[in-house]
């Protein structure tokens, strides 16, 4: 081996130890510092050190190519222009990889999500697990995991934030007694304030808010829970099940007489 070629060798190494060290110390002091108590922060340092890790590492590689091409003996003075680099990289047709990059610093600076929530964004709907510059890697319910270009992702609804609402729509026989409904109901609800599964899994208790629709053999009763996000899918379930549990076992006394 070359003594240049050696030389470039161990200053690619070099930079590589420098950089791993300084980002593990940034993580540490992240780490230490971090306020545990506060999850929607954490999730959002999260995305912002896993975008800081991509830029890093093109950083790296770009010193490294530079690097490697001054050492064949390539005039690498104009890449470092700003005509230079404009040139190269529309040359490159890398028109997209700009708008994934843009749009990934727009990730940092607004925070519309981080690593752990769920959102739902150009047809997906799952849990974030990755942020790059390039691209957001969600995983849906069935363990699918999408690599969805950041400059994609247009309009975004993130369903981890503070809380959310659990809505559940229960059709009922029109010939159904009203009273008795509504005291079957607050039966039901009261059930699932007591079920073991779901202690301090809602914000605020559920609550029947009323008939939603009315249809020619059926109309519609709904009912609500304020929840944490990460709970919703449990509450709905736990409360569907007390909901019909009750209806059936008080089915005889909620029919009108005929």
């Amino acid at each position: 081996m070359e003594a240049g070629t050696l030389i470039l060798v161990l200053r690619i190494l070099i930079l590589m130890i420098f950089a791993g060290a300084l980002w593990w110390g940034v993580g540490r002091v992240v780490q230490v510092r971090l306020p545990l108590s506060d999850p929607e922060r954490v999730r959002r340092i999260q995305a912002v050190l896993s975008l800081g890790r991509s830029l890093l590492r093109a950083v790296i590689l770009a010193v490294a190519l530079l690097m490697v091409l001054d050492l064949i003996g390539l005039n690498v003075g104009p890449l470092l222009t700003g005509a230079g680099i404009l040139g190269v990289v529309v040359g490159l047709g890398a028109q997209s990889l700009i708008r994934d990059l843009l749009a990934g610093l727009t990730i940092v600076l607004e925070g519309p999500f981080g690593i752990g929530d769920v959102i739902r964004t150009a047809g997906v709907s799952g849990k974030v697990e990755r942020i790059t510059l390039r691209a957001t890697y969600v995983r849906d319910a069935d363990g699918t995991l999408h690599m969805i270009p950041n400059s994609m992702l247009g309009v975004i609804s993130n369903l981890s934030r503070e809380w959310a609402r659990v809505i559940v729509d229960l059709p009922v026989p029109r010939g159904t007694r009203l009273e008795a409904l509504q005291e079957a109901l607050e039966q039901a609800t009261r059930a699932l304030r007591e079920d073991p599964e779901l202690q301090g899994g809602w914000l605020e208790p559920p609550t029947v808010a009323g008939i939603e629709a009315i249809g020619e053999t059926t109309f519609i009763v709904r009912v609500e829970a304020k929840t944490r996000p990460a709970d919703r899918w449990t509450v709905a379930r736990r409360l569907r099940y007390h909901l019909l549990q009750v209806l059936q076992t008080e089915s005889g006394s909620l029919s009108a007489p005929g």
